[in-house]
């Protein structure tokens, strides 16, 4: 693998760095953050220097970035922040852990956040044990390594402990990864969000910084990011929704739900069930009606969808943000481009192709299939005997199924309508007690068909188990 040279690492390492202050700038407009002041390479921030934000209340965020050319193939661990520089100078913890002595005191609330593109090794009993929820070790490393700490930063475990207790270890991001995020949060600040509108971004930070302006009040950044407004548009609150892993940098969502500690497993690709099954109704259902509820009472109906979770979830936070509900739009992203409930639509008709019957109970499986055809899958899950209904539906696209199917949002839109009226016309034809409802659609078509759920019979959705024909009950929508 060839490397590139000092100076190209350089060059580098300032566009990550340019891009993370861009993307802090668009946030710091944000009202929610409370932010009155930017700075970019601040000389008052010492070495954390590379993006500082000061908000209400004398609080201060310091955030250093430090990156790898190879970052994918280099981790980020204790020996890392303890190595020295090659100049013999500080090492990484050693400088942060100055610019916390420097600037705490005099009721100074601050945080000191450390950006990197090396992912964070899983073995060393320091960044390896992150608390995912607020990024800090302080509840989890060993007193041997917090003795380490007190002889490498020559100073009392005192001031060790307050020191981690301030020190966030932000999720790694690939530079990639990072722009992606830009461009969400762009589109949450009414902003233009292509690829062209995010280099423009980076290049204004790369400016402040060439024309030496440090420190911006937020009224000036509000008329710098103002350039990519988009025309006739405004600005959108948003929700975050942590259910199975948690999203790397969540400071633009308006209100957030962090799930990820109540599903059992220990990483993304197992979390299917919550340890508790009576959470999904009685916490995580009333936790999205209560973030519904508050973001409705700030007269906000266009709201951005995003987070990490499975279709119940997606579907289940569209209803609870529905049409019926007051809400005006709703969107989410999908392959970098935003699916929104409101807009034209393309005809995309869909059709009944599986229907088969069990007459065992009043009840109606219906699976709703785009990605994938789910009938096998449910069959054998009824055919468990688990699950009693009178008959198992299908509906589909009419051109078929596919993880490519839908070209645009405009087909999304059409396909949650029509997929709605087929629903209701069957729950009118065979008038069931109560819907069991299996999705196999990308997660941005779910969330538009929930925000048209309404005049439903009782729903019940259902969770994929993750093995074949494995299914285990999650939210119920009462209608």
């Amino acid at each position: 693998m060839n490397s590139l040279s000092s100076s190209g690492a350089r060059i580098s390492g300032d566009d990550y760095q340019h891009l993370l202050g861009w993307v802090c700038a668009v946030e710091s407009c944000f009202p929610h953050n409370n932010v009155t002041h930017l700075g970019i390479e601040d000389p008052r921030a010492g070495n954390a220097d590379d993006v500082t934000i000061y908000r209400n209340g004398n609080s201060k965020e310091f955030i250093q970035v430090k990156f790898s050319v190879d970052g994918h193939n280099k981790l980020a661990d204790i020996q890392w922040l303890k190595k020295l520089s090659r100049s013999g100078g500080a090492s990484i913890i050693q400088g942060l852990f100055a610019v916390w002595e420097e600037q705490s005191g005099n009721d100074c609330k601050i945080k000191i956040k450390l950006y990197t593109n090396r992912p964070a090794s899983g073995v060393d009993g320091f960044i390896s044990v992150r608390d995912g929820k607020n990024g800090t070790v302080i509840s989890r490393i060993s007193n041997a390594v917090k003795k380490d700490l007190v002889d490498h930063l020559k100073t009392t475990e005192e001031k060790v402990e307050g020191f981690l207790g301030d020190l966030v270890f932000g999720n790694w991001q690939l530079y990639d990864e990072l722009r992606k995020y830009a461009s969400i949060c762009m589109y949450c600040a009414g902003l233009r969000y292509d690829d062209e509108a995010v280099n423009i971004g980076e290049s204004i930070v790369r400016k402040w910084v060439t024309n030496g302006k440090r420190k911006l009040a937020v009224s000036k950044l509000r008329k710098e990011v103002e350039v990519l407004k988009r025309p006739d548009d405004i600005p959108h609150k948003s929700l975050l929704i942590q259910a199975i892993d948690r999203y790397p940098v969540p400071e633009t969502a308006t209100f957030t739900l962090d799930w990820v500690e109540l599903f059992d497993g220990d990483e993304p690709r197992v979390r299917r069930k919550p340890k508790d099954s009576g959470m999904w109704n009685d916490k995580f259902r009333q936790e999205i009606q209560q973030a519904a509820k508050l973001l409705k009472s700030s007269k906000d109906n266009r709201i951005l969808i995003r987070g990490l979770m499975r279709l119940p979830t997606w579907f289940t936070t569209g209803v609870e943000f529905g049409k019926t509900a007051g809400f005006e739009e709703v969107v989410s992203f999908q392959g970098g481009e935003p699916w929104s409930s409101k807009g034209a639509q393309i005809n995309f008709p869909v059709k009944v192709v599986k229907e088969k019957n069990f007459s065992n109970g009043s009840d109606i499986a219906i699976g709703i299939s785009a990605s994938v055809d789910l009938s096998d899958d449910v069959l054998s899950y009824i055919n468990t005997g688990v699950l009693e209904v009178n008959k198992y539906i299908c509906i589909t696209p009419k051109a078929g199924v596919g993880n490519t199917i839908f070209k645009s949002d405009k087909e999304v839109r059409d396909w949650a309508y029509n997929t709605r009226d087929i629903v209701r016309a069957i729950s009118r034809k065979y008038n069931p007690t109560q819907v069991h409802l299996f999705l196999a659609v990308p997660s941005g078509a779910a969330l538009l068909l929930g925000h048209l759920w309404d005049r439903m019979p009782k729903t019940q959705l259902y969770e994929d188990g993750g093995a074949v024909g494995l299914y285990t009950p999650s939210f119920f929508i009462p209608n």
